[in-house]
């Protein structure tokens, strides 16, 4: 007699995939399914000079947070993205990705080395700061 397949995700490993799946998302500009990763008071933090990019900064709530990455997303189309490393512990994770966008705007293509250090609570995420060149992402963007 055979028995079907058990699997019970927890621990660590719900927390990855949950983080995949919520990249995956942000990856397609699904800026509400990206949020409700995050705590109803989360903060998510593209760090750099808002003068040059308007979508850095903190954003807090799931509103404004949709709100921003549905930004990015009509300013820059994923050519490509790569997720490169996941680290995760129960509530702590790193992200290091690499991402080829290219600017509505201009055309122009860049290829960014994009690093987020994520802290969660209860499965949800508290804070993600994203750190990457917004400087050459501005020039690309014909901003600078």
């Amino acid at each position: 007699m055979t028995y079907p397949s058990f699997r019970v995700l927890s621990g660590t490993v719900a927390v990855r995939e949950r983080l995949i799946d919520l990249y995956e998302a942000r990856r397609r500009g699904d800026g509400d399914g990206f949020a409700l990763g995050f705590a109803e008071d989360g903060i998510f933090h593209i760090l750099g000079d808002t003068r040059l990019l308007p979508e850095t900064g903190p954003r807090q709530g799931r509103r404004d947070i949709a709100r921003v990455i549905k930004r990015c997303y009509q300013q820059y189309e994923y050519v490509d993205a790569l997720l490169v490393d996941v680290i995760v512990d129960i509530n702590l994770a790193a992200v290091r990705r690499q991402l080829t966008l290219r600017s509505r705007d201009t055309g122009a293509v860049g290829e960014f080395d994009v690093m987020d250090f994520i802290r969660l609570r209860d499965g949800e995420i508290v804070e993600l700061t994203q750190f990457m060149d917004t400087a050459s992402l501005a020039i690309m963007s014909g901003r600078v």
